[in-house]
């Protein structure tokens, strides 16, 4: 079946780590843009604009804890040989 192997797993530990790094920096980045955009259309109590950039956040987390272990399991067996 699908082997895993100890360099691939302390990749995905890596790379875990990596993606919630980013998670927190690009979903603090882009939650404080959708703030003021919506601010500056007037929408900030708007009920949609917590769901929508609940949505948004959500996205991005899975984006980074989704893509950055994978990318850092095969990061870990290719190096590792």
């Amino acid at each position: 079946m699908f082997d895993l192997s100890l360099p691939g797993m302390i990749g995905v530990l890596i790379g875990g780590i990596i993606g919630w790094a980013d998670f927190k920096m690009v979903g603090g980045l882009v939650g404080a843009k959708w703030m003021k955009m919506r601010s500056e259309k007037g929408l900030a109590n708007h009920p949609d604009t917590k769901k929508y950039g609940d949505w948004i956040q959500f996205g991005i987390w899975c984006g980074t804890q989704l893509l950055f272990p994978v990318i850092g399991y095969f990061a870990g067996q290719s190096l590792a040989g």
